[in-house]
């Protein structure tokens, strides 16, 4: 059961993830959080390195679909500054939004990792579908009342994935 909230790799931010590694773990979709990993969830406008990578992402191939437990206004500024397609009010962790997120694609063919900076959503939502995860050190911000009470539960899960010897290494 620990496995299922357990990452298969993690890096610090997106920024830092490079497109090259990316493309020899073949992978060729992502699906990207929004709050907190891609930008500040208080913010909408992403900042320039995070533009760069998703750019970077583009030129290889690699197809972005972005999947937010919100949505309005805000997600469709989002999305329109990351040049990306936008799914919104996903319900992470259920199975839901990440189908809604598969079908924006333009194929359904090739391997998906989903990245995110939350263990009860992200990654075990990720894990419940079967795709490859990449779990990112949350952007700090504001957090929603409940977001702040899942990571007190996500800091017992990494002490106990941590102390299993399950949790990868952090990359920078």
């Amino acid at each position: 059961m620990l496995k299922m909230f357990c990452p298969d790799f993690r890096f610090d931010s997106i920024a830092a993830i490079p497109v090259d590694w990316l493309k020899k773990q073949r992978v060729e979709r992502v699906i990207l959080d929004v709050d907190n990993t891609l930008l500040p969830r208080d913010a909408v406008q992403p900042e320039e390195a995070v533009l760069n990578w998703l750019e970077s992402l583009r030129k290889s191939g690699i197809e972005i679909v972005l999947l937010s437990n919100n949505g309005g206004e805000r997600l469709r500024k989002i999305s329109a500054a990351a040049q990306a397609e936008a799914v919104s009010w996903a319900a992470k962790p259920m199975p839901w939004g990440f189908k809604r997120a598969l079908k924006r694609f333009g194929r359904q063919q090739g391997k998906v990792m989903v990245i995110g900076d939350q263990l009860l959503t992200d990654v075990l939502g990720a894990k419940r579908m079967g795709f490859t995860v990449l779990w990112v050190r949350s952007l700090q911000g504001k957090e929603f009342p409940v977001t702040r009470i899942t990571r007190q539960i996500e800091k017992m899960l990494v002490r106990r994935l941590e102390a299993q010897g399950l949790l990868p290494e952090e990359r920078k």
